[in-house]
């Protein structure tokens, strides 16, 4: 897990993390789900809302939960965080064998 060492491992745990956030001047109640999403790195991980958040609160929440935050099409990462950084790197599976002579 590269990149995920300050990630909170109660989000991987759960898969889920519950938010508040101002939705056009009304607080309200989110739950993002913890996604992963394959690439050809590996396996990207992010949260996504199911309901509208303004981008001004995905970067919000992206910085304080240090994880991206996805709202349809748009996808936010923390201040100085890139795709790589959250991407859970495919193991190739070790495989033991002997040659006979």
């Amino acid at each position: 897990m590269r990149g995920l060492v300050k990630i909170n491992e109660e989000i991987l745990k759960r898969g889920y993390v519950d938010v508040k956030v101002n939705v056009q001047g009304m607080r309200q109640s989110h739950r993002l789900h913890l996604k992963r999403e394959k690439t050809p790195k590996g396996e990207l991980v992010y949260l996504e809302a199911q309901h509208y958040i303004p981008n001004s609160e995905l970067v919000r929440l992206a910085n304080q939960l240090n994880l991206p935050v996805k709202h349809k099409n748009t996808l936010v990462f923390p201040k100085g965080k890139m795709p790589k950084d959250f991407v859970l790197e495919v193991q190739p599976a070790e495989v033991e064998a002997e040659i006979e002579s």
